[in-house]
């Protein structure tokens, strides 16, 4: 909350024309695609200096499935700052997943969750 006691939202979005592949050229083209990427390698790293390691062991941020939660706890001053995401839809994942990359930590929570806990993917 700002220091006024009134909450202060903003959208991020970016400039049309960004040349991501300059930007972020340790990325791959479909990872820069993601917006938790680009939260990553463009705010929370370059700005806050929260690094992958920290980002590994959760010792800058917590994750919320809910954006209620995370707005909670932004109020209850539990936290200082929510970034809410889109979420991956499935051909990203797909399109990541096939290609041999892996989808960054904490970006596939999909609901609700397959009871045995084992997905299959068919082999034609």
């Amino acid at each position: 909350m700002a220091s006024d006691g009134k909450r202060a939202f903003y959208v991020l979005t970016l400039r049309p024309g960004a040349d991501l592949a300059r930007l972020l050229p340790n990325v791959s083209p479909l990872q820069r695609e993601l917006d938790v990427v680009l939260l990553h390698e463009g705010i929370l790293e370059p700005a806050l200096g929260i690094t992958p390691q920290s980002v590994t062991a959760e010792a800058n941020l917590t994750y919320e499935r809910e954006a209620t939660a995370a707005l909670e706890a932004v109020d209850s001053g539990a936290a200082q700052v929510a970034f809410l995401l889109n979420a991956c839809d499935v051909e990203q994942v797909m399109k990541i997943a096939t290609s041999g990359e892996v989808m960054p930590q904490k970006s596939t929570d999909f609901f609700p969750k397959l009871m045995s806990g084992i997905t299959m993917y068919r082999v034609d």
